[in-house]
């Protein structure tokens, strides 16, 4: 058998700048809107062995663009509260195969791409959807908060940053990385009240295990949740347009899920997916103060183009 070429993620990130992710992002959801990606039914397997800690999902999707199908494997322990070992200790894994053969061809740590893939989506959201210079506010400082910050320095013009998180050295951490990207003011709080009250494009990237924005929110805002249990009702109902990634995945998320079983009518917001955004399907942003929500769960589409353009980069620079 053919040996795949293992890709760490220290050479992803050699290889995968912010601005990229963005561009890889945009792609793959361009080929999402001309129905040229494949996936299989049901999209996501998820386990939870009975009496083990393990929390085990996998994605698969065909790429006929790139002539590569794929697999993404995510693995991890779960303790009773609901804390995570750290990401070392944590199964990301994207298998790539030949389409037409099966031959395997790569297998990529995705530990680095994954939190820049997760913000990418939202840097192609805000080109669209933010009022710009923005006044950008990220709640939220662990890694997929600090690729969000690199992202959207990168993809839209920032007049501010505001940062809060639970965890104060991480967020100012997140802070000196922030001031070494921008030159716009960059301020640090202690809660996420004032994040929210002073900014129109927001960044949920937390592990709250209940909300921490709570609705109305303001009329302007470009509010872009990337975790779970971040909004409540009132928040997602506040809005003019609700936009995901993937909508089958969204109403199956245990938070999502839990809001539409109690009653609250959010699928009355949905206005579409992202790809439709980039397909021109979506119109961007209508007037000034109109309030948009984006919410997103991740495409095995986008995980394979971004393990793709990692092997092919280090192949190519012979990494």
């Amino acid at each position: 058998m053919q040996q795949p070429r293992y890709v760490s993620s220290s050479v992803c990130e050699q290889v995968l700048t912010p601005a990229r992710a963005v561009e890889l992002a945009e792609l793959a959801l361009s080929w999402e809107a001309r129905d040229r990606v494949h996936y299989p039914m049901p999209r996501a397997l998820r386990m939870r062995p009975p009496d083990h800690a393990l929390r085990f999902h996998s994605k698969a999707a065909a790429l006929p663009e790139l002539g590569v199908a794929g697999c993404r494997i995510v693995g991890y322990r779960a303790e009773p509260d609901g804390t995570r070992p750290g990401a070392d200790l944590a199964t990301r894994l994207v298998v790539l195969v030949d389409l037409e053969t099966g031959v395997p061809l790569a297998i990529v740590d995705e530990h680095y791409n994954y939190s820049l893939r997760t913000a990418a989506s939202v840097g192609v959201a805000a080109r669209r959807l933010a009022n710009t210079p923005a006044r950008l506010g990220v709640i939220g400082a662990g890694v997929v908060a600090r690729a969000s910050v690199a992202v959207l320095l990168a993809a839209v013009p920032v007049a501010e940053v505001a940062l809060s998180s639970r965890t104060p050295q991480r967020c100012a951490e997140l802070a000196e990385l922030s001031r070494s990207l921008t030159d716009a003011e960059v301020r640090v709080h202690d809660s996420a009240e004032p994040v929210l009250d002073g900014s129109d494009l927001i960044v949920t990237a937390t592990t709250a295990r209940a909300p921490i924005v709570r609705g109305p929110l303001r009329p302007g805002v470009l509010l872009c949740a990337i975790g779970s249990n971040e909004l409540d009702a009132a928040a997602y109902l506040s809005c003019d347009r609700l936009i995901v990634d993937d909508w089958a995945q969204t109403e199956e998320a245990a938070d999502v899920a839990g809001l539409l079983a109690a009653g609250h009518p959010i699928k009355e917001r949905l206005a579409g997916e992202l790809s439709g955004l980039v397909g021109g399907s979506v119109p961007g942003r209508r007037r000034p103060d109109e309030t948009i929500i984006v919410r997103t769960e991740g495409l095995a589409s986008q995980d394979l183009l971004f393990a793709h353009w990692a092997w092919r980069e280090a192949e190519r620079l012979g990494l």
